[in-house]
């Protein structure tokens, strides 16, 4: 569409969806809750909330987006200074459906929103309209975003049907101002061909200082394949190998889990979440991208020096057994193994990011160019550049 015709669009737009905007609210606006801030370290800061319709329409660009996250994540990771990622999901439906809202928190574990990612699956739906405003709502405050420091603040709503309008205080066009109120820009991506879809989004966009996409339904996103994702899914496997969780009985299996999942990746996912870490300076191994922590859950491959603080039945149960001398020197082992892994692995990723961008096509009309292109405009107020 014509940038004029845009325009013109947007502001009729406006119009239309201001009786909903100036509607009395049946419950209270909350204010914006304090939040625990980052432990300053000095880098810049991208917070991003997806919102994401997760009705049955949805299907193609949901599995698409699953695909594409640790690619993205990567993408952003490639500014210049490294920047910290905080990225938190909100999945909408309407009040008809099994849910009208999933929300989980901005977080730097990476592999928690992965995992979470992969928990959305299309369903439900039906009547077109969707409870968009709920979902705005949860991500402008129900998120723990940073309030302080180098930090850009962005949220993507992305779906493929207008809003369906409760006199409940969650209407979209009112949370799309709480947002830019808070510093939070709302970016827009509209999927498939509804006009009245485009209307809104661009709206919402132009009310919140951000950017409206439209692109295909499924969201045109392919995964690329290098010549280097065999060998990277190979020692990602041994890597997720080279590991002794430690903690008590429930976050050992969880660090287990988490190795599974970790070799279960497809190969060009698995080699963008070592891409990313190679950059952040994340661990690769299946506690990385932010690290978690449940019920004390961390590998003693990765902090050796830890084990002499550990007692026996928070050992992995392959040291349990041991003498303290022979625990030790199975530690280090397993740490120096660690340690070679990683070092190769960060050498592919710094190839395969070389090869990518010689031989890669970018598809300019895909959601993940769409919310990169985004991220890298936005991330210029927190002095990142790309």
């Amino acid at each position: 569409m014509h940038r004029l015709a845009r325009a013109v669009v947007a502001v009729v737009a406006l119009s239309s969806l201001s009786a909903f905007a100036t509607e009395p609210d049946a419950v209270p606006l909350k204010e914006a809750k304090p939040v625990e801030q980052l432990k300053a370290d000095g880098r810049p800061v991208l917070e991003v909330a997806f919102v994401l319709d997760t009705t049955g329409s949805m299907g193609g660009l949901l599995e698409g987006a699953k695909q594409k996250i640790w690619s993205i994540a990567s993408r952003m990771a490639s500014g210049k200074p490294t920047p910290r990622i905080r990225v938190g999901l909100v999945a909408y439906r309407d009040r008809t459906d099994e849910y009208v809202t999933k929300t989980f928190d901005l977080s730097e574990d990476l592999d928690a929103v992965y995992a979470n990612l992969r928990g959305f699956q299309a369903g439900g739906g039906g009547d077109t309209p969707e409870h968009v405003g709920k979902g705005l709502a949860d991500a402008v405050d129900k998120m723990s975003w940073t309030t302080q420091g180098r930090v850009a603040r962005m949220i993507f709503l992305v779906g493929d049907a207008p809003s369906q309008h409760y006199n409940d205080g969650f209407d979209a066009p009112t949370w799309a101002k709480k947002a830019i109120e808070r510093g939070i820009v709302v970016n827009t991506i509209r999927c498939g061909g509804d006009p009245n879809t485009e209307r809104e989004f661009l709206a919402l966009a132009h009310m919140a200082d951000g950017t409206y996409a439209s692109i295909g339904q499924t969201g045109g996103m392919v995964a690329v394949a290098t010549p280097y994702d065999a060998e990277m899914a190979k020692l990602n496997a041994k890597l997720a190998d080279a590991s002794m969780y430690a903690g008590g009985r429930a976050a050992r299996d969880e660090g287990r889990a988490a190795a599974l999942e970790l070799k279960a990746m497809p190969a060009p996912a698995a080699a963008d979440r070592i891409a990313f870490a190679s950059k952040t300076g994340a661990a690769m191994g299946a506690l990385g991208g932010g690290g978690r922590a449940g019920g004390g859950l961390f590998d003693l491959a990765a902090e050796p020096a830890r084990l002499d603080s550990l007692k026996k039945e928070e050992l992995p149960d392959e040291l349990q057994k041991l003498s303290p001398e022979e625990r030790r020197a199975a530690v280090e082992k397993v740490a120096k193994e660690r340690k070679a892994l990683e070092a190769q692995l960060a050498k592919l990723a710094k190839e395969r990011d070389g090869w990518l961008a010689k031989n890669a096509e970018t598809k300019k009309d895909s959601f993940d160019e769409k919310v990169f292109d985004s991220v890298k405009a936005r991330a210029k107020t927190a002095g990142v550049a790309y």
